[in-house]
């Protein structure tokens, strides 16, 4: 049993019940503005309840396979045409009988999305610690082979995720509580100047990603700039992809030594 999900499942009824998608967009907004629940949110639960019959419900209940609420949304979700990306959960449904047949535990979002073929979202590679996950970065160091397609994929796995402030910050802030714990356990260790180099360049870059963050949190939409504003900003960019492959160079010999070292846990991470 996923309490976590059942809840969700029961506020998307409860939001069907009140708020049926026919009937508009109105009395749905009425209503989150009465209990505080963002509509955004709100259409997700409804849309996600609606797909989610009460025999796909009992199915996943009696498959004894882990099935979070968010993998059932991700099935929920409609393509450009308005077709949802898994009808009638069929590909889910194939996956709880692979997981079955394999004795694996769940199905996780990562995996769904994959088989769907819409890849991993922008959460997942955010939050990436287990064995498997993709990181962001690893994730786009592979979209390089891919061409001209590399730009486009990257703009749609930002844009499609509402949450992206949420999970940039979550895992900025995972970041830093993992930097600082590592500075703390590496004084008193011997190194000389190159220690102390190589912790001031680590430090500096986890800055400017930090940086680039909070400037991609200010700026969620896209800005009306002036011709010399754009041409600034393309020298900026520049600059950027200059700094990229200067600083792939300084890290690159020791990639090797760091995969190497296993990643923390969740619980470590947010302790």
């Amino acid at each position: 049993m996923d309490a976590g999900r059942d809840n969700r499942l029961a506020i998307g009824d409860l939001l069907l019940a009140v708020a049926s998608p026919a009937g508009g967009d109105g009395a749905l907004e009425a209503f989150c503005g009465e209990v505080g629940l963002n509509p955004r949110t709100a259409r997700q639960y409804r849309q996600t309840a609606r797909a989610c019959t009460a025999p796909m419900r009992q199915r996943v209940s009696d498959s004894g396979i882990h099935v979070s609420y968010s993998v059932l949304r991700e099935g929920s979700r409609t393509g450009p045409g308005g077709t949802p990306y898994d009808e009638d959960y069929r590909t889910l449904r194939e996956l709880l009988r692979e997981a079955r047949d394999s004795g694996a535990g769940r199905v996780c979002v990562a995996t769904y999305r994959q088989a769907l073929g819409i890849g991993p979202s922008l959460r997942d590679l955010l939050n990436a610690s287990g064995p498997g996950e993709a990181t962001i970065a690893e994730y786009v160091d592979a979209l390089n082979r891919n061409g001209p397609e590399r730009e486009k994929i990257i703009r749609a796995l930002v844009e499609e995720d509402a949450e992206l402030s949420e999970a940039v910050r979550t895992a900025v802030d995972a970041k830093r509580r993992r930097d600082q714990e590592r500075e703390k356990g590496g004084r008193g260790t011997a190194g000389g100047e190159r220690s102390d180099k190589g912790t001031a360049l680590a430090r500096d870059l986890v800055r400017l990603r930090d940086q680039a963050v909070a400037c991609m949190n200010r700026y969620p939409r896209a800005v009306d700039l002036s011709a010399e504003q754009v041409l600034a900003c393309k020298e900026a960019i520049g600059t950027f992809e200059v700094l990229t492959v200067w600083a792939t160079d300084r890290v690159g010999t020791h990639t090797a030594a760091v995969r190497r070292i296993p990643a923390p846990s969740r619980e470590s991470v947010s302790a």
